[in-house]
């Protein structure tokens, strides 16, 4: 079984490998002669690691709520923060040309996404891109029983808990609101255990996210508390999305800072 950074660490190769790209936003001659880059919500800032490696004339500056990147060990062009994103970040305002931000829908509340939205946007130069990657809970392409009772556990447990289980579908909606431009949607339906090694890595990744909400899942359905039955059930579920070549909507969502209030 993975550790939770075991499990973004591969969840980045995985959303790598499906989209393509590291980012869609039009930026890379500028990384390429460099410029300030956040990565909004890093967790263990496999992305940002990444990245500076690959654009050494860029400065990149993760932030996340917990201490979970490696203090010691980093690129150069490298800097990282303990922050909570909904709070106004410690950065000026137009300082970064770039900012990258995915997979807050289980760390952001919905009241909280349009202050997240807003403070992302003040430190962003005019002009410059913003970039967010989210999944919809919502939206499931050819559900099973197994399925269908794992995301109804899901949804019970967070929507309870203020969380979006709709994020990716509302992202455009909500850059609009918050003033940004030039708003662009890339949705994939990403195959989950069937399709090649993408689905693989999708499911095990989902398969690492139901094996660390089992505590939650045991309160809501009891017979879960037998390992046994709650083995059988994630293996049932595996085979359903195998046979029935279930897919997860994705959604890589840009849009630009208005160089003017006017634009």
């Amino acid at each position: 079984m993975y550790t939770e950074d075991d499990r973004i660490h591969l969840q980045h190769w995985a959303i790598k490998l499906v989209f393509g790209s590291n980012f869609d936003a039009p930026v890379e001659q500028t990384l390429e002669d460099g410029m300030n880059v956040l990565d909004s919500g890093c967790g263990p800032a496999t992305w940002t690691f990444e990245m500076a490696k690959t654009f050494p004339n860029s400065k990149f500056y993760g932030v996340d709520i917990s201490p979970r990147f490696p203090s010691e060990i980093k690129p150069e062009n490298c800097e990282l923060f303990v922050h909570n994103i909904v709070n106004e970040l410690p950065f000026d305002e137009n300082y970064f040309g770039f900012i990258h931000q995915r997979l807050v829908t289980l760390g952001i509340k919905i009241v909280d996404m349009p202050k997240v939205l807003q403070n992302l946007k003040r430190i962003l130069k005019p002009g410059g891109w913003i970039e967010l990657t989210e999944f919809s809970y919502l939206k499931m392409e050819n559900p099973g029983p197994c399925h269908q009772l794992a995301f109804d556990l899901s949804i019970k447990m967070l929507t309870p808990a203020g969380l979006d289980t709709d994020l990716a579908t509302r992202l455009p909606g909500l850059l609009s609101d918050a003033g940004f431009v030039n708003i662009n949607t890339r949705p994939i339906d990403v195959p989950v255990n069937h399709g090649g090694k993408v689905g693989e890595l999708f499911w095990e990744d989902l398969k690492e996210g139901f094996h660390s909400q089992k505590p939650m899942f045991c309160k809501m359905h009891p017979e879960f508390q037998d390992p046994a039955i709650y083995d059988k059930f994630l293996y049932d579920l595996g085979e359903e999305k195998r046979i029935h070549h279930w897919t997860m909507p994705w959604a890589r969502v840009i849009a630009q800072k208005p160089f003017t209030t006017d634009d």
